[in-house]
This record gives structure tokens, sequence and C-alpha cells, in this order.
């Protein structure tokens, strides 16, 4: 087996855990990537660096389609905001799709219902 391959799953953890870098991508174009491990790194970033630019593309990932980037979203959330607001990223996407109503309205009527994202989710947090 070549070396690049034996590497390869320590840089994948090196990325999950923070230590990877995409340069030229913003933390927004990452929190909305197709591939899920980018989203997963990008909330892992968003979560602990507090970035409250964030706050509404984390909320949009609590409706993701792959619950592991549900379930970091809402940490992600928890230890900014220190709430949940009654979110359970296991539960069925009705659900899910309630609670995150209620953090999108929390996001809103804390930034003083001004606009939380540029038409377009162009912002870069």
């Amino acid at each position: 087996m070549r070396p690049l391959m034996l590497a390869m799953p320590a840089v994948f953890a090196a990325c999950l855990t923070g230590g990877c870098e995409m340069p030229n991508r913003s933390l927004a174009s990452r929190l909305q990537a197709e591939d899920p491990a980018v989203r997963i790194q990008a909330i892992h970033e968003a979560g602990a660096t507090r970035n409250e630019k964030a706050l509404p593309y984390l909320v949009d990932r609590l409706t993701d389609s792959e619950q592991d980037v549900r379930f970091y979203a809402i940490l992600a959330l928890e230890r900014m905001t220190g709430q949940t607001l009654g979110y359970r990223y296991f539960a069925p996407a009705e659900e899910r799709a309630e609670a995150a109503k209620r953090w999108r309205k929390w996001v809103q009527d804390r930034r003083g219902g001004a606009t939380t994202r540029p038409a377009g989710g162009e912002a870069s947090p």
C-alpha cells in the first residue's frame, strides 16, 4: 500500500477535528457544501469559535438530510446559545421542521428582526 493511502485516515480525522482548512472557501459555503464531512467540519468550527454570523446556517443544518450533520448542528447551537428549543436530531421530519422554525424565529428576534442572511446565502461568516 502506498504511503499516501496509509496517511488518508489521519488526514480525514484531522479535518474533522478542525485541523484542516479549506482555502478559498468561506465558512458559509462549507456549511452548505455537498459533502456531509465538510459540513460537519464547518459546523465544528462555527461552534468552537462561537461564530454568531453562522447561526442562520447552523439552523439550516437542523433540517439536513444527514442525521450526523443534524446532530452536530444542534450541539453547536447548544454550545453557542445554551439551549435546544426542543430540537431532537432524530425526531420525525415534521417535528424537526417545527423546531427549526422556532430556531429561525429565535435568530430573527435576536437580530432585532433584521435579515439574518442576504438573499442567495452569499454572506461570509
